[in-house]
């Protein structure tokens, strides 16, 4: 018996370009199935949920194992400034709010620029080694 497989070119497609994705899109698909982050097995706590005047954060998970929590802020396209700081302070907030728990701030972006892998380095000693890998910040 001969099996026919089909391969399939994989083509890099902009979710900030497209017509049709959108940020609201891409946060259904992670709510949806939190493992495309590739930290474990997840649980969705909350969506746009509001911080204390500082706006609202993308999507907050938590690992029911080990009590852990994923505050995530989506960004599409490269990363920036505004969105660097936005994820480091929903991090801040939640964790000061629900110290109870450990917490990795995870931003998600189309392209991290060296420029923002960088910057983010800076924060060693100051943010738990942990949470600022290729999957965390």
């Amino acid at each position: 018996m001969t099996h026919e497989i089909k391969v399939i070119q994989p083509k890099k497609v902009s979710i900030k370009d497209d017509p049709i994705l959108s940020e609201a899109w891409l946060q259904e698909v992670i709510a949806n199935d939190p493992s495309v982050l590739g930290l474990g097995d997840l649980v969705l706590k909350d969506r746009e949920r509001m911080q204390p005047k500082a706006g609202r954060l993308d999507l907050l998970f938590q690992d029911q194992d080990t009590n852990k929590r994923y505050e995530v802020e989506i960004q599409l396209g490269k990363t920036d400034e505004s969105h660097i700081i936005r994820t480091i302070e929903y991090w801040d907030i939640e964790r000061k709010r629900y110290p109870q728990y450990e917490h990795c701030a995870v931003i998600v972006a189309e392209e991290v620029t060296s420029r923002f892998l960088n910057v983010i380095s800076l924060f060693n000693g100051h943010i738990p080694p942990h949470c600022y890998s290729g999957e965390c910040l």
